[in-house]
C-alpha cells in the first residue's frame, strides 16, 4: 500500500476552495451589516427630522428631503435583498466546500489508520520473525 495518500493534492485543493468560500461568506455577512446599518441610521434621522415649516421654501425644501429620504430607503431595501440572496449562496457554497473538504478529510484519516495499521503488522512479523530465530538458535 502506498504511503502516501493519493488524494492529497485535491484535499489540499478543496482546503483553499473552503477558505475562499468562507472569505466570499464573510465579505457577504459585512455587506449586510453594513446596509442594515446604514437602513437604521437613515430611518433614525428620518424619525429626528423637524418638520416645522414656516415658509413655502422650507415646506418644499422640507417634502424634497422626505421624497430622497425614501427613495434612499427604497434603494436601500433593494441592496439589502440583493445582499441577502447573496449571503444565502455564499453559506451554501461555504457548506457545498465544507462538506467536499470533510469528506475527503475522512478518506486522509481512514488512509493513515490502514498505513499506520500495515505498519504495525509489518513489525509485528519482523519481531516474531526475530523470536523464531533466538528460540531456533537456543534450542540448537
Amino acid at each position: 500500500m502506498s504511503k502516501q495518500f493519493s488524494l492529497a493534492g485535491l484535499l489540499r485543493v478543496r482546503g483553499i476552495q473552503e477558505r475562499a468560500a468562507a472569505e466570499r461568506l464573510s465579505r457577504a455577512v459585512l455587506d449586510a451589516r453594513h446596509t442594515e446599518a446604514r437602513d437604521r441610521h437613515l430611518r433614525a434621522a428620518l424619525a429626528g427630522e423637524g418638520t416645522e415649516a414656516v415658509d413655502v421654501r422650507s415646506l418644499a425644501a422640507l417634502a424634497a428631503a422626505r421624497s430622497a429620504s425614501r427613495s434612499m430607503l427604497a434603494d436601500l431595501t433593494a441592496l439589502a435583498s440583493t445582499q441577502e440572496q447573496t449571503l444565502s449562496e455564499a453559506r451554501s457554497e461555504h457548506e457545498d466546500a465544507r462538506r467536499a473538504e470533510r469528506g475527503l478529510d475522512r478518506l486522509a484519516q481512514a488512509h493513515a489508520l490502514r498505513v499506520r495499521a500495515d505498519e504495525l503488522r509489518s513489525e509485528q512479523a519482523e519481531l516474531d520473525e526475530i523470536a523464531s530465530r533466538i528460540r531456533t538458535e537456543d534450542e540448537r
